[in-house]
């Protein structure tokens, strides 16, 4: 059984603070939520720091009264790793079949100063007076204790930068995923959450239908897939179905002093630029993706459906409130977004320059990721979402729902930008509505699926 913590002992390693008299683990002054039974293992590896602590030794200490499975510790691990941007493993090593480590250096007060902090003032010889000469401590501990204090105002000054910064706290990494068959597409475990959606009137391109910032709260995982859903995804549906894919899709055309979008032949097999089985399926209308949805969950036994715009947000974000999931440095932007960029035709091309643009979106996958893990969610293709259209972001339900109309929808809701979009239009709060029979050569989806048995609303 943990024995009961030191009041104020503070454990200091990599850019985090343990502080076991708070129960708490902070980076920056920013507390990190943990489940109580997580806390515990850290705090345990933490003591023991550089050693392997085996598997049953976390049980007779974090589960001294219990039975559990060895599911409980793992995902307690799962849930740190998580917290701690973890996600290769430099900080909790796993040895197989064995246990764990924490590969950090320690950094606390030394248990002496402790003791003479906390031990009562002494008697001097005059009963009537307190002995009031300073007490001596080792100049290696005070040593020490310097390094570790200068680590601690390290730390702070990191997380300071990290919340300016808008980047996550920590970011998490790597999450779960799976795939339910070969050709399903393979979907991410994102963990229950809240984030500020919309976006404030000083973001640069911010438009009037993302909203004012408003908070929503995910009370539940869901799993979101890794990529867009690719053509030989979408060829395995139609194979296995009688379903008969269009043969018109809209596609730029520039006119002069006009832009337009004309219906011209065309189809998820080609939509007007060179692809492979790897590439995005375009062409693609909001009833062709759910019936994608619905086949492949008849087919696997699991729910699919399309994200809602919330759920699409909060995993585009990945914990950042920044326009773009990577920051505000622009010159980046091309590295994780295929958008309409200067080297591109269009007459709206800006930003920075991808090389060589060649018409049309990349294989998914191409581009760096999210700090989730999900490829393109920044351009290639914009991505309907399960909602009905509203032009009042305030309106979108704040316990992550989709937006529901009683009188059906008209006009659908899609994310995330396309290959041909401005760049500010693949920022994360971008929405855009588009007509639920609409097919568009940069219009295609990815999935989602609710986990821990929950339906959707």
């Amino acid at each position: 059984m943990l024995e009961r913590p030191i009041a104020g002992r503070v454990i200091s390693f990599d850019c985090f603070e343990l502080d076991l008299g708070r129960a708490c683990l902070r980076i920056g002054g920013q507390e990190i939520d943990l489940r109580p039974k997580a806390f515990d293992v850290l705090r345990h590896l933490a003591e023991n720091a550089g050693r392997l602590v085996s598997k049953q030794e976390f049980y007779d200490v974090v589960w001294p009264d219990v039975t559990v499975s060895e599911d409980s510790l793992v995902q307690c691990i799962r849930e740190l790793r998580q917290k701690l941007g973890d996600n290769e493993h430099r900080l909790i090593k796993t040895v197989s079949r064995r246990g764990y480590l924490l590969d950090a250096k320690i950094a606390e007060p030394p248990r002496e100063l402790l003791a003479e902090q906390s031990a009562p003032v002494e008697a001097g010889p005059n009963a009537a007076e307190p002995d009031l000469r300073p007490a001596v401590v080792n100049r290696s501990n005070r040593k020490r204790w310097l390094w570790g204090a200068a680590a601690c105002l390290a730390c702070v000054l990191f997380g300071l930068t990290y919340l300016l910064a808008g980047w996550p706290l920590p970011p998490p990494k790597q999450l779960p995923s799976f795939k339910d068959c070969d050709v399903c597409p393979e979907m991410v475990e994102v963990p229950a959450g809240e984030f500020m959606m919309g976006t404030s009137e000083s973001e640069m391109g911010r438009e009037g239908q993302e909203g004012p910032r408003r908070r929503v709260v995910l009370a539940h995982r869901f799993a979101i897939g890794k990529f867009e859903v690719t053509i030989d995804q979408f060829a395995a549906f139609v194979a296995e179905t009688e379903f008969v894919p269009s043969e018109l899709c809209h596609k730029y055309v520039f006119g002069g002093k006009s832009v337009e979008w004309p219906l011209a032949p065309g189809s998820f097999r080609e939509p007007g630029f060179r692809v492979t089985g790897d590439h995005p399926a375009v062409c693609i209308n909001w009833h062709d993706a759910t019936a994608y949805a619905g086949w492949l969950s008849r087919k696997t036994g699991r729910l699919y459906r399309l994200p809602t715009e919330a759920e699409w947000e909060y995993a585009a974000r990945a914990g950042t409130t920044t326009p773009y999931s990577f920051g505000t440095d622009l010159t980046k932007l091309c590295d994780h977004a295929r958008f309409a960029d200067a080297n591109s035709g269009f007459p709206w091309r800006t930003g920075c320059s991808s090389a060589t643009f060649e018409p049309g979106a990349l294989r998914v996958g191409t581009l760096a990721p999210n700090p989730w893990g999900l490829f393109d969610m920044h351009g290639n293709a914009w991505e309907w979402a399960d909602d009905c259209w509203t032009s009042d972001g305030r309106l979108l339900p704040a316990d992550g729902s989709a937006f529901r109309r009683p009188d059906g929808c008209e006009l659908r809701a899609a994310r995330g930008g396309g290959w041909a979009a401005e760049r500010r239009k693949v920022r994360s709060a971008q929405r855009m509505s588009y007509a639920h029979n609409a097919r568009y050569y940069h219009l295609g989806f990815r999935l989602a699926s609710p986990l821990d048995g929950q339906g959707h609303p």
